[in-house]
């Protein structure tokens, strides 16, 4: 009888990208300017760190 193998499930740390190139980012779903206002240069984010700072910051109450 065949056996079968184990896979191994390896955790994959997630792309981290700075802020200018969340600014060019087309993909973000969030306005560029209010990612280049929020995000601090010389950080690195990972995409859902940078929706989720931007998206906060503009449903916050005032």
């Amino acid at each position: 009888m065949a056996q079968k193998k184990k896979t191994v499930a390896v955790d994959q740390e997630a792309p981290v990208f700075t802020k200018e190139q969340m600014v060019k980012s087309k993909t973000l779903g969030v306005p560029r300017d209010a990612v280049a206002a929020i995000l601090k240069d010389g950080q690195t984010y990972t995409r859902e760190e940078a929706v989720r700072l931007v998206t906060d910051f503009l449903e916050r109450s005032v």
